[in-house]
């Protein structure tokens, strides 16, 4: 179908409000001939969206429907109820796709259902295909994915045993005392924070199932080593406490916010030249990515604490300076001073092989990257603090910094009650194995390989730490 027909086939599936405008229309077309169209309207004060994908023959790839409907007075529907409307519209758009897709699982998200149809080869799902439709109180639909198999695995002839699993982890398995944000939308805890944790130094342990030597299905790279190295105490006392948002962003007076956004735990806001226009106005994903984002300025501010977490430039900035690497790590730890209170006690500058001479060739930025830890050297888990620096100019031009207040670092205990050896006995003692299909990214057709997930044996889902105080199991929330 050429754009238009496809449009109109879009506008065919849902009502758009009146009071929305089209910000994305977009028509993708690959070398062989396959391709998708998308098309998105939004009303922005609302935060309101309706997203519609499809193929180039007109086949609706997703929808997302996403409305501040006010209650209704409709009585709702039940579960069984959702599931025929949901089999409905799926039969609506793709009459025979329940002979080779099977109802698998149900979840409720907020105030919806959603209803999943797998693909099942040895009574597993296949990762990353079949379909998912959200199913509101009153029976609309108001999400919808549908990704087709290309290619169904063979079924291997031979698995390696869980036994010879479980001794290969009994002879290699190491833990690292570490510290964790936990969630409890993604582990089973109940109620979100920092823990000191022992995390197996293979976290996702995932086993080929047909090679008969224990063999990893994800290889990380062990050629890349990493250094951490202290940084110097500071020079001043100089803090962000003293410095507006504007200015530890470095926002000029010719600049105006042209969108502040609540993020949840953080807002939004973006700047740009209050003289820029768009060169030409077009509905392209490209263009929608121009008027959101050229020539800005975006920073992320913490409620909790009204200060500065991160912000990028987008708007480029020229300068004739010739900053050397050396000179611009002096530049990115004035800046850490500026803005985190005794940043040497946590951060230290995570050096990779060959880096600084990677740094010093004619890209315009030096990125500098730092490991964050406690007073005692304990790692902070997935917190990572990152400073680029212009070497045109002097200026920050990226920053992400710290997800939480780092006051709460000392709220944290250091010492662990239990043993590294008492974690591994405890880790040993849920050990299991599940079988499961994932993607096989190491090869260029899409296709499928069968592993061995590493699992707890009672809630079948997989082990990520132990609880350093208490020897808890945490596991995934789900799988």
């Amino acid at each position: 179908m050429e754009k238009e027909e496809l449009k109109k086939r879009a506008l065919s599936m849902v009502e758009i409000p009146s009071d929305f405008q089209a910000i994305i229309e977009e028509y993708a077309e690959g070398e062989n001939g396959e391709g998708e169209a998308l098309f998105v309207w939004i009303k922005e004060e609302s935060n309101e969206g309706i997203t519609i994908n499809l193929d180039l023959d007109g086949h609706l790839n997703s929808l997302t429907i996403d409305l501040n409907d006010k209650a209704s007075n409709e009585i709702p529907l039940n579960i069984e109820e959702r599931r025929e409307r949901a089999e409905h519209f799926f039969l609506s758009h793709y009459p025979d796709a329940l002979e080779e897709l099977t109802f698998f699982d149900m979840k409720k998200m907020n105030h919806t259902y959603r209803f999943y149809y797998e693909r099942i080869v040895m009574d597993l799902p296949l990762e990353s295909a079949g379909c998912f439709i959200d199913v509101d109180p009153v029976g609309k639909i108001v999400g919808f994915s549908y990704k087709a198999v290309k290619q169904i695995p063979e079924i291997p002839k031979t698995l390696i045993s869980t036994e010879k699993l479980v001794e290969h982890v009994q002879n290699s398995l190491d833990f690292q005392l570490t510290i964790k944000n936990l969630y409890t939308i993604i582990y089973n805890v109940e109620e979100d924070g920092f823990r000191l944790v022992y995390e197996p130094e293979d976290s996702f342990m995932k086993f080929k199932a047909d090679v008969l030597t224990p063999t990893l299905s994800i290889i990380h790279d062990e050629d890349v080593t990493e250094t951490f190295v202290p940084l110097p105490p500071p020079s001043n006392t100089d803090s962000q406490k003293d410095l507006t948002i504007t200015e530890v962003v470095g926002v000029t007076e010719e600049m105006d916010i042209i969108r502040e956004v609540d993020m949840g735990e953080e807002t939004g806001i973006v700047w740009r030249d209050r003289n820029w226009e768009m060169e030409e106005e077009d509905l392209s994903m490209d263009g929608y990515f121009k008027r959101q984002t050229e020539d800005t300025v975006k920073a992320f501010i913490s409620k909790e604490t009204g200060k500065v977490r991160s912000f990028t430039w987008f708007n480029e900035r020229s300068g004739n300076l010739q900053l050397s690497y050396e000179e611009c790590y002096q530049k990115a730890i004035n800046f850490l001073q500026m803005i985190i209170p005794d940043y040497h006690k946590y951060l230290q500058l995570i050096v990779r092989d060959n880096e600084e001479a990677e740094e010093e060739d004619t890209r315009t930025k030096a990125v500098f990257t730092f490991r964050m830890n406690n007073t005692d050297g304990i790692p902070v888990q997935s917190e990572i603090v990152v400073v680029a620096v212009n070497n045109k100019t002097g200026h920050i031009d990226h920053y992400s910094g710290p997800s939480f207040d780092m006051e709460k670092l000392s709220q944290i205990p250091t010492k662990s009650a239990i043993s590294k050896k008492e974690a591994r006995e405890i880790f040993l003692n849920h050990l299991d194995f599940e079988l499961e299909w994932e993607t096989d990214y190491d090869v260029d057709i899409e296709s499928y390989i069968l592993v061995y997930q590493a699992c707890d044996r009672y809630s079948r889902t997989p082990i990520r730490y132990i609880d350093a105080l208490t020897g808890e199991v945490i596991l995934a929330r789900d799988k």
